[in-house]
C-alpha cells in the first residue's frame, strides 16, 4: 500500500514537473531574443536565471578580428610602429653603409701608402735610414690595419661542420627549393617577372650549389649578399664560383634590399615620411638603393643569422615592408620565407613569437596572410621529417613561413 502511494506520488510529481518545464520553454521561445552590441551577451525578457543560463552559452564566443588589409582604412598602432622602426632602421643603414664603405677605402688606401713605404724602407741597406723613413709608430700602423682587415675576413668553415649539422643544412636547403618551386609555380603564366630567390650564403656556395644543381633553377635566379670581400670573391663566377658576379653584393642583407626613398604612407605623425630629415638620407647614401632593393624576390632565406631578434625583423622589413612590385600578379603571388637563430633552446619560443608577429603585421601590411610551412609540409613537397632545431649540439633553430593573398 504503501509502495504503490509513493509510486503515484513520484509519476505525479514528474508530471508536474515536465508540464512546467514545457511551459517554461513555450514562453522563453516566444520572447523576443536580442543581442546587446555593447556587452556581446544574449538578452531575454524571461527572468534572471533564464538570461543567466544564455549569457554563460554566448560568452564563449568572440568576435574574430579579420588581417585583410584595407589600403583606404587606417593602419594600426602595430603597423605604425613597425613603419616606424623600419623608416629609422633605414635612415642608419643609408648612413652605415656609406661611412663604412668610406672607412673601407681609407684603410686600404693608407695599407696600401703604408706597405710601399715598407717595402721601400726594407730596400734601404742602412738599417737607421730605414728607421728613419718609416718609424716604428708607422709599422706598427700597418700592423694594426692589417690585423682589423684580417679579423673581419670569413670565420665561415664548412669544412668544421658536424655530420648532423651538414645534414640539417642539407634538409633545409632542400625546403628552400621546395618552396621556390611552389612559389614559382603559383606565379606560373601570370607575372612577366623573372622567379628570383635572394639568400645568404658561405664561401662554399652551399645553398647557391643546392638551387642550381639539386632544384634545377637557373644561376641567374640566384641573388646573394655576404659582408666579407673574400666571400664574394669565392661565390662569383670571376672568383671560380657559380653566380653572376652581379648577383653577388658586399653588403649585409639589409643594405642590399634597402630602397633609399622613405616608405610612402602617411605615418599620422607631426610631418610625413617623407620629411626633411628623409631628404638628408637620401643625399647622405647618394640617392642610392641596395644592390637588389628593386628586384621582385619569390623566396628568401636569411640563413646564418645569429640569435639576435631585431637582426631578423630588420632585413623582413627591409626585403618587405616596402611597395609592392609594379607587376600586380608578382605583387600578390606567394612569398616564402626562411630564417635562422643561432643559440639553441634558449628562449627559442619567444623569439620565434616575436619573428612571427612582426611577419603578420608586415604581411597584413600587404593585404596577405602568414602561413607556418612546417606546420603541414606536405602540402609545399617537404619532407615531414624536417626539425627546427637541429645541427652541431641541436644549435640552430630555423623555420619556414609562407605569405600568401587573402583571397
Amino acid at each position: 500500500m504503501t509502495m504503490r502511494y509513493l509510486t503515484k506520488r513520484t509519476h505525479c510529481i514528474l508530471t508536474n514537473l515536465l508540464v512546467v518545464f514545457l511551459t517554461y520553454c513555450t514562453s522563453f521561445s516566444t520572447n523576443q531574443i536580442c543581442l546587446n552590441p555593447s556587452s556581446n551577451h544574449i538578452l531575454s525578457s524571461r527572468p534572471n536565471n533564464i538570461r543567466s543560463v544564455v549569457t554563460i552559452l554566448a560568452a564563449g564566443r568572440e568576435r574574430r578580428i579579420s588581417t585583410t588589409s584595407n589600403s583606404n582604412s587606417a593602419i594600426s598602432e602595430e603597423e605604425r610602429k613597425m613603419i616606424s622602426a623600419e623608416e629609422a632602421a633605414r635612415a642608419k643603414r643609408l648612413g652605415q653603409r656609406k661611412q663604412r664603405l668610406q672607412k673601407e677605402v681609407s684603410r686600404e688606401n693608407r695599407i696600401s701608402a703604408l706597405e710601399m713605404k715598407l717595402k721601400k724602407a726594407e730596400r734601404m741597406p742602412n738599417k737607421s735610414e730605414s728607421e728613419v723613413y718609416m718609424t716604428k709608430a708607422e709599422r706598427s700602423e700597418l700592423q694594426g690595419l692589417l690585423k682589423v682587415r684580417d679579423n673581419f675576413e670569413e670565420q665561415y668553415g664548412s669544412m668544421t661542420f658536424t655530420k648532423e649539422h651538414l645534414e640539417f643544412k642539407a634538409m633545409h636547403n632542400d625546403a628552400f627549393i621546395q618552396l621556390s618551386k611552389y612559389c614559382e609555380e603559383e606565379r606560373d603564366g601570370k607575372s612577366e617577372q623573372p622567379t628570383n630567390m635572394f639568400f645568404l650564403d658561405g664561401p662554399d656556395g652551399g645553398t647557391a650549389s643546392a638551387l642550381i644543381h639539386q632544384g634545377g633553377f637557373d644561376k641567374n635566379q640566384c641573388y646573394v649578399a655576404n659582408r666579407h670581400e673574400s666571400s664574394c670573391a669565392s661565390l662569383r663566377i670571376s672568383g671560380g664560383g657559380l653566380l653572376p658576379d652581379e648577383n653577388v653584393v658586399h653588403a649585409t642583407a639589409s643594405e642590399a634590399l634597402t630602397i633609399s626613398e622613405p616608405i610612402t604612407v602617411d605615418l599620422g605623425v607631426d610631418g610625413s615620411s617623407a620629411g626633411k630629415e628623409d631628404v638628408d638620407l637620401v643625399s647622405l647614401s647618394g640617392g642610392k638603393d641596395g644592390a637588389f632593393a628593386r628586384i621582385d624576390f619569390a623566396a628568401y632565406y636569411f640563413d646564418g643569422c645569429g640569435g639576435f631578434v631585431p637582426h631578423i625583423i630588420g632585413m623582413l622589413s627591409s626585403a618587405l615592408l616596402r611597395q609592392p612590385p609594379s607587376d600586380d600578379a608578382a605583387s600578390s603571388g606567394p612569398i616564402a620565407v626562411g630564417y635562422s637563430l643561432l643559440g639553441g633552446n634558449k628562449d627559442v619560443v619567444k623569439k620565434e613569437l616575436a619573428v612571427s608577429r612582426a611577419l603578420t603585421i608586415i604581411a597584413r601590411r600587404r593585404g596577405m596572410r602568414m602561413v607556418h610551412v612546417l606546420d603541414d609540409p606536405l602540402r609545399y613537397g617537404i619532407s615531414p621529417d624536417i626539425q627546427k632545431i637541429g645541427g652541431s649540439n641541436d644549435g640552430t633553430f630555423t623555420t619556414w613561413l609562407l605569405l600568401q593573398a587573402e583571397n
